[in-house]
């Protein structure tokens, strides 16, 4: 830091800035100016640091270069995956971070990572639409790398999922297609799309029927064998893109939300609209309880608003509160866990509540940036979580430990 000159000339009698050789040592009233924006910045950086959350996590996995988009926990527990913007994909321990295989070839952003239903497999598929699926090795102590038993190049992709009990890996992308591979023999059926972006796509628990939403606001749902559009929502009742989708467990209800603030609800096995909300507020995300016991569903928004619903009723229940609500925490990603509903958030944080009183009963803290993306294990009792901080993290899940 610069010393100030004792013998600085006074200013002008005319109110102009003082003028001396940088010789004589002199510093001027803009370079005071920037002297003292630097101090602030060091003491808000300084303050930042300060005010770093606590870290809740038993483990964190640090080896990507970049965002982390995504994650799973394969079903035993005992592995986890990661994807990133430094077009890798990790399968690491969670129980020691130790990688266990590199997943190599990626030639875009990592943004899908997924084991099937059994572990037998796992996908991994770049924003370019490279996919690629491994037999998973969990045999001979994990030390031979693992086969790649299909890859495909799709085109740009959106969204991709595997089936919950069979080895059908399902993928949208920006064309509009959705494709169902059957693996490992790449066996391909294609379900052409209306030439619009496919927003975001959710299996029914039937096994048979999808939901996907479109980025012109209609909604369609397919019969998976026939390739056959069953039913349809026209463009004109969103009115814009479909940002999320949802099932309900007794396979006849589905949920959608869109940019312009509104909900609907609609029969599956008539495409009859049977429940609409319009409000001002950007709808992001929506989820269903599987839970027969609680048939709620819950809404979020990138402006904090969390609300849970009573699915018969067609009236909100509860708006979620929290412990810090002086400020305005976006959510980026929700799943049910029994009658408690997980809140993945902007702020960096995992926030669960309690599905039946909206109170909020653990809060999991550690990241510096949001949560991208997270999975739960219930074997291990345990969430993965994937950031734009670069990192994954393993909480461990429990309700009844009260972190506020």
């Amino acid at each position: 830091m610069r010393e100030y000159q004792q013998d600085t000339p006074p200013s002008s009698v005319s109110g102009d800035e003082i003028s001396a050789m940088d010789a004589d040592g002199v510093i001027y009233l803009d370079e005071v100016d920037e002297i003292q924006l630097d101090e602030e910045m060091e003491d808000d950086e300084e303050d930042t640091e300060m005010k770093s959350p606590e870290d809740h996590a038993i483990l964190v996995f640090d080896k990507h270069v970049g965002s982390v988009f995504c994650c799973d926990l394969h079903p035993d527990g005992n592995l986890a995956v990661s994807g990133g913007e430094d077009d890798k994909a990790y399968v690491w321990s969670v129980a020691s971070g130790q990688i266990v295989m590199d997943c190599t070839g990626h030639k875009d952003s990592v943004v899908f990572v997924g084991f099937s239903f059994d572990g037998v497999y796992l996908a991994t598929i770049d924003m370019s639409g490279l996919i690629k699926v491994w037999k998973c090795n969990l045999e001979n102590n994990q030390q031979e790398p693992w086969k790649a038993v299909f890859e495909y190049e799709s085109g740009d992709f959106t969204w991709g999922f595997w089936h919950f009990g069979a080895h059908v890996l399902i993928c949208g992308i920006i064309s509009g297609d959705i494709y169902v591979f059957k693996i490992p023999s790449g066996e391909t059926k294609v379900l052409q799309g209306p030439n619009e972006k496919v927003e975001c796509g959710k299996l029914f628990n039937d096994g048979v029927r999808l939901a996907a939403g479109y980025e012109d606001g209609s909604v369609k749902i397919w019969d998976l064998k026939t390739r056959r559009v069953l039913q349809q929502i026209p463009s004109n009742v969103h009115k814009m893109r479909v940002n999320e989708i949802d099932t309900h467990h007794e396979n006849n209800l589905v949920a959608s939300v869109s940019g312009d603030g509104k909900l609907v609800l609609f029969a599956s096995n008539n495409g009859k609209i049977v429940g609409q909300l319009e409000s001002d507020i950007d709808l992001e995300i929506v989820a269903f309880s599987k839970n027969p016991q609680l048939d709620y569903f819950a809404t979020g928004t990138l402006t904090g608003s969390i609300s849970i619903w009573d699915t018969s009723r067609q009236m909100v229940r509860h708006e979620c509160t929290r412990s810090d609500e002086t400020t305005i925490i976006g959510v980026t990603k929700m799943i049910w866990i029994q009658n408690h509903l997980v809140v993945g958030c902007l702020d960096g944080s995992v926030r669960v509540y309690e599905g039946r009183s909206g109170e909020q009963c653990l809060l999991l803290t550690g990241h510096k940036s949001e949560v991208l993306e997270f999975s739960y294990n219930v074997k291990q009792n345990i969430i993965l979580t994937a950031s734009d901080d670069g990192t994954a993290r393993i909480f461990k899940y429990d309700v009844n430990k009260d972190n506020d």
